[in-house]
């Protein structure tokens, strides 16, 4: 597990809020969610929660899912109305089951071996209810590919904060279209200055392979969207046991 998620959760918590327009985010979801009768809604790669305020004043029971206990802890510190879980994507347990289940923020990245993903995909299903709806949100392999960057920079700032990402990447297509990030991440606090570094394998998908990935884990491929280097898939739980 990364130290951005642990370690650092705090820079990713206040960095990410400075990155994504969260509001955005979550009306692009609840279109969907309202589409087809969704109230209850798990996310899974939740993080710090920034997802979180959105859906409960939107009157949705929300439950979040993270992998990392620090971003559990500041979830909950945060959003004490909402309901947080520590756990793995590939293989989380929630009480109940729910209309929907989504992954947000590209957390799906991180399924990088096709077992990983089936067995992230198999854990969602158990947790829908018979025609629930999955929506994932992940990385597009032509858009990364075809105009692959080595070096990309982000510099923004949150709260008085000033925080710069610095990422090289490489190739790396081991398991998929897969690629290195190599980032090194200093923050500018007052007279402060801290840095670190973190190495992770990320994946993209292309729209193919999510509707295989849904059709064997038997989910009903409803739409894939494209976005920029992003795709938005949404399926449905078939009725099929299991």
């Amino acid at each position: 597990m990364t130290k951005l998620y642990t370690k650092w959760a705090w820079v990713y918590r206040d960095m990410y809020r400075s990155i994504f327009d969260y509001r955005k985010q979550f009306l692009r979801f609840k279109s969907i969610l309202e589409k087809y009768g969704c109230r209850s809604v798990l996310e899974l790669g939740c993080g710090a929660g920034n997802l979180a305020p959105y859906f409960l004043s939107a009157g949705y029971q929300y439950t979040g899912v993270d992998v990392a206990e620090e971003m559990v802890a500041i979830a909950r510190q945060e959003h004490p109305d909402a309901r947080f879980l520590q756990g793995d994507m590939r293989r989380f347990s929630v009480p109940g089951k729910v209309d929907g289940v989504l992954v947000a923020g590209r957390s799906f990245a991180y399924m990088t071996g096709n077992r990983d993903v089936l067995a992230a995909l198999g854990s969602m299903r158990k947790a829908l209810k018979p025609n629930g709806i999955l929506i994932v949100d992940a990385f597009d392999a032509a858009g990364i590919f075809t105009s692959f960057r080595e070096r990309m920079q982000e510099d923004v700032r949150y709260e008085g904060r000033r925080f710069v990402r610095e990422s090289r990447l490489s190739k790396n297509l081991e398991g998929g279209w897969t690629w290195n990030w190599d980032a090194r991440y200093v923050v500018h606090d007052g007279g402060k200055k801290l840095s670190f570094r973190e190495r992770s394998v990320l994946r993209a998908f292309t729209p193919d392979e999510l509707r295989l990935f849904l059709a064997l884990a038997r989910f009903e491929t409803l739409r894939i969207s494209r976005r920029g280097v992003t795709l938005l898939a949404v399926g449905r739980r078939t009725q099929s046991r299991g």
